[in-house]
């Protein structure tokens, strides 16, 4: 059968071609419609953009329902410019149309910029680098960036081209774990007492715990907040009233617990700031003017012994607080339990603050985090990358968590290298994505001319094999830079460090430039934070703090006596106690790839049990206990009990919610659902 002849196929074609029809001239009327309401009536000014567009065709007479369309007739204008339309006199005024700004320099999409993101979880990452003109390759392509969420090793660094970009610097682990962070910062306050008042006092257990307990002897009773020393999301974090209560043993973190934050409407919160470094030889340091503001999700109360295990309330951490009932989402700027910086901003006007001032002392105090590991990331980053020539080989976003006490007194809680960039909420979306489209954009990859350097490189690899030489010497004098390698701690050259400065100068964006200061007093405060003899003292106590750290293993070695000789006296079933609680705590410490370690254990072990033999009179048996207790269940109405129970001291969770709506809103309304008869449950 031949359908190109049949009348079926004739049939659709004919159908389609009125349908088309007629969406073509309700297009043509809409337009007659939207033409005559938007030109004004006899001393009205119609705008055109461009002096060839002073003919307008004339679309009036046109009826929907009739099958032809009268033909369109121009309109000429007269010598007052005036023009006739729809029986209607109309007065035209043509103006010039502006020809398109042409922005200066190379573009991404230009220089065919591409980008990895094989290594990251993250799909705002693609998506924002697609939106600028990056083309997303694979790992194993010439890219210009690769964008990892781990921090990779020494390989990676030393593999990479003249041209690549990778965002994370060598190094940067010394203010990006609690332990390295704590102990720089306080290397630094021995140097400037009062200049790095600017984190809570810290200790790094089991090292500092003579010191800490010292401490708590001998001032008042204080709340101490103890943290692993290289964990996240909150988890392993406690607060304790007595330092005894510590292991020593254990490695984790110390600190003093500021009982009096800043609070808004009753609300712990504290805020996650983007910091964008570019380069730290010179060092270069950008903050991001949006960010966000994370909230506890219970009223805040000062820590005593009823409270202190309230999570919702003393951690501000978004991992904690999503899973807590009272999590508030919203998309009003004023509410909700994450909001952006500009509710803050306006939450400080409205009660009389200074916001600049305000900023002000957070970029201080980032500035001299991140001065604390200066000297080791200027030597990693030379180390690692020695013939970086054209532009700066990494760059990074890292997460600041700064809480802000009573005073509005800003402290440095923890610096995250890889910060979240996952958008469940609206205001994720609004920050992250601008963020991560500033931060591409203000890096300058398309300084590098990708094909010239790999032709340099080829050049430069070809003449070391040949061990050939030109005879030219001006050939010779333009091929230097090829074939010398640059000595280590040089950098870029001043003619392209120049231009990577005045591209990011002129691509901020959303970004404020931190470091170096606009001020040139801050510039004379900030350089004695620089100075060579204040930087050697601070790598100089190493065999003090060798000394301290064997002092503490004596006093660490006697309490671990001490704790022995009591457990000795202590009955089974307390000792079994206490060893329950280590196990516990220990267990929440734990990290996500143990945790899952021991999970797969479990299931091994368990795919390796046989069960043994179930009669058919058991399972008959069986079924009818199971019976028994459902309807025990039903008439005693214990699932309503429990319900009603939970429900008055606020435990409900999302899942019980969900189980149970009916007896939920019946509850709401105010309903006794133990004497209504209907909420026999099963």
């Amino acid at each position: 059968m031949n359908l190109k002849r049949s009348k079926f196929l004739t049939k659709i074609q004919y159908l389609r071609k009125i349908s088309k029809e007629k969406v073509r001239r309700q297009n043509v009327a809409r337009f007659a419609v939207e033409l005559n309401d938007v030109l004004h009536e006899k001393h009205g000014i119609i705008q055109i953009s461009d002096l060839d567009q002073c003919r307008i065709t004339s679309t009036h007479q046109i009826d929907p329902d009739k099958d032809v369309v009268e033909e369109e007739k121009p309109i000429d204008i007269d010598g007052n410019g005036l023009i006739q339309l729809n029986n209607v006199c109309f007065h035209l005024k043509c103006t010039p149309q502006k020809p398109p700004h042409k922005e200066e320099g190379p573009t991404i999409s230009s220089v065919k910029a591409s980008i990895c993101v094989s290594n990251s979880r993250y799909h705002v990452i693609s998506r924002a680098a697609k939106q600028i003109g990056y083309k997303v390759v694979r790992e194993d392509k010439l890219w210009n960036v690769i964008w990892m969420d781990s921090v990779p090793g020494v390989e990676v660094y030393k593999s990479m081209k003249r041209f690549q970009q990778i965002n994370h610097f060598p190094g940067m682990m010394e203010i990006c774990r609690k332990d390295l962070l704590s102990r720089n910062l306080n290397r630094m306050l021995k140097l400037f007492p009062t200049d790095y008042k600017i984190f809570p006092k810290s200790w790094i257990f089991p090292a500092d715990y003579g010191e800490a307990m010292n401490f708590a002897l001998s001032h008042k009773p204080r709340t101490f907040i103890i943290k692993p020393d290289c964990g996240a999301q909150g988890r392993g974090i406690w607060l304790t009233n007595d330092l005894k209560n510590v292991n020593p043993i254990e490695r984790m973190i110390c600190q003093t617990y500021i009982t009096r934050p800043l609070l808004i409407d009753g609300y712990k919160f504290d805020l996650r700031i983007y910091t964008l470094i570019t380069s730290v030889d010179p060092l270069r340091i950008f903050v991001y003017n949006e960010g966000l503001a994370r909230f506890a999700t219970n009223k805040y109360v000062e820590p005593c012994a009823d409270n202190s295990t309230d999570l919702f309330m003393h951690l501000t951490n978004y991992s904690v607080n999503r899973r807590s009932t009272q999590y508030e989402l919203c998309d009003d700027d004023d509410c909700g339990s994450k909001r952006n910086f500009s509710a803050i901003n306006s939450w400080l006007l409205r009660n009389n603050h200074s916001v600049e001032i305000f900023w002000n002392n957070i970029d201080d105090i980032i500035i001299k985090t991140v001065l604390t590991a200066w000297p080791m990331l200027k030597h990693n980053y030379h180390a690692c990358f020695p013939s970086h020539d054209k532009i700066q080989g990494c760059f990074e976003i890292l997460g600041f968590d700064v809480l802000v006490d009573s005073k509005l007194k800003p402290f440095i809680l923890e610096v995250n290298s890889s910060p979240s960039f996952h958008t469940h909420e609206e205001v994720d979306k609004q920050v992250k994505r601008a963020l991560i489209r500033d931060t591409l954009t203000l890096i300058g990859t398309v300084l590098a001319d990708k094909k010239k350097i790999i032709r340099e490189d080829r050049k430069r690899v070809k003449q070391r094999l040949l061990k050939k030489r030109h005879e030219n010497e001006t050939a010779r004098g333009a091929t230097a830079l090829v074939e010398k390698k640059p000595p280590e701690n040089t950098g870029c050259p001043l003619s392209m460090l120049a231009q990577q400065i005045a591209w990011e100068e002129s691509h901020l964006g959303n970004f404020r430039r931190i470091m170096p200061p606009q001020d040139t007093d801050r510039v004379n405060y900030y350089c004695k934070f620089y100075a060579l003899e204040n930087q050697s003292s601070i790598y100089a106590e190493t065999m003090a703090s060798k000394k301290r750290e064997e002092d503490a293993k004596k006093l660490r070695h006697k309490l671990e006596e001490k704790r022995q000789k009591e457990l000795d006296k202590l009955s089974n079933m307390e000792r079994m106690k206490m060893k329950r609680e280590d196990r516990r705590r220990k267990t929440v410490m734990l990290s996500r790839t143990a945790k899952e370690r021991q999970r797969l254990n479990r299931f091994k072990i368990e795919a390796q049990w046989k069960p043994g033999f179930i009669s058919d009179a058991e399972e008959r048996l069986r079924d009818t206990w199971m019976s028994m207790r459902t309807e025990m269940l039903r008439t005693m109405k214990i699932v309503p009990y429990v319900y009603c129970v939970l429900y008055k001291s606020g435990n409900l969770t999302r899942t019980d919610i969900l189980n149970y709506p009916d007896l939920y809103k019946s509850l709401e309304h105010g309903i006794d659902v133990l004497s209504d008869p209907q909420y026999m449950l099963d």
